[in-house]
């Protein structure tokens, strides 16, 4: 029976001893993006039944392995042994042992993930290459290839440790400084990164486009002029008509998803770049008009 996100059967020969469940995933403190697989291992003895039912204690001193797409053979990472390196040991009765491996990641590894993923469950693949032994001899022990199902609401948990806040999957860290004062417009930015997680890219961009028009509302109220006219009172008018452009253009795709006929459906890619440019945008604005 499956447990946690996914299970594989542990042998040594042709005897299956027992089973190892992939139980949790978390984000490690680490320079670069690094996510830790919890793992729960249940061994028993290796029962030899052509020698009277005896049964032999072991030890799994040591594992590692790669990790896999769902869908394909395509390796994501190597898997590596993290936490504690005590062995593990087989019981004549069931019992769990806790250990655990890790992946780094790195942004574009964890980008083709999102892609994959697609706004839902997020599928792979584990296989594991473990080194058990008896008396002190190392055993030819395998383990099954786990087929993992990550919850959309766990992963993203796990990612949103390792992004934070302010960083995309794509490593685009924004240092907002001045678009603080546009609040309601970066809760609206917020609902848009929730909207591309869940794979809803459409309304990514739509969102995009409305914290675009409330920091533009913003202003009007706080001024009592438009954008364009408010950037002019500061700046030269070639640069107040770029920046004004600018601003017009953030607000271009979301216009054409919700009014015009010939709208499609966003990519995630393109759902990234409205998000990144709207923010840009508000953080320009507010800049300039600081002065």
């Amino acid at each position: 029976m499956t447990t946690g996100y996914g299970d594989g059967r542990v042998t040594i020969g042709p005897t299956m001893v027992g089973h190892v469940a992939v139980t949790n995933v978390t984000a490690v403190p680490a320079l670069s993006p690094r996510i830790r697989f919890g793992l729960s291992w249940t061994l028993g003895h290796l029962t030899r039944s052509g020698e009277g039912d005896r049964k032999d204690p072991y030890q799994l001193i040591d594992f590692n392995g790669e990790l896999l797409m769902g869908i394909d053979d395509r390796c994501v990472g190597q898997l590596v042994r993290d936490g504690s390196r005590h062995p593990l040991h087989s019981f004549d009765y069931v019992g769990t042992q806790e250990g655990s491996v890790a992946l780094d990641l790195g942004r574009s590894r964890l980008e083709q993930l999102e892609q994959s993923r697609a706004g839902g469950v997020l599928a792979l693949r584990m296989r594991l290459w473990p080194r058990v032994e008896i008396g002190g001899v190392t055993t030819d022990a395998r383990v099954q290839e786990l087929r993992i199902r990550i919850p959309r609401d766990d992963w993203l948990t796990a990612v949103g440790a390792l992004t934070g806040d302010q960083i995309d999957v794509l490593e685009i860290r924004y240092s907002l400084v001045h678009a603080g004062q546009f609040k309601t417009s970066l809760a609206e930015l917020r609902r848009a990164r929730d909207a591309v997680d869940r794979g809803d890219c459409d309304r990514a961009v739509i969102l995009a486009r409305k914290a675009v028009t409330l920091m533009e509302e913003s202003v009007e109220s706080a001024r009592g002029e438009d954008i364009k006219a408010a950037l002019t009172d500061i700046l030269d008018k070639r640069h107040a008509n770029l920046y004004g452009g600018i601003v017009k253009r953030a607000k271009d795709m979301g216009n054409i998803t919700a009014h015009r006929a010939e709208a499609r459906e966003y990519t995630r890619v393109e759902a990234l770049f409205a998000i990144r440019l709207a923010t840009i945008t508000l953080e320009v604005v507010a800049g300039l008009l600081s002065k």
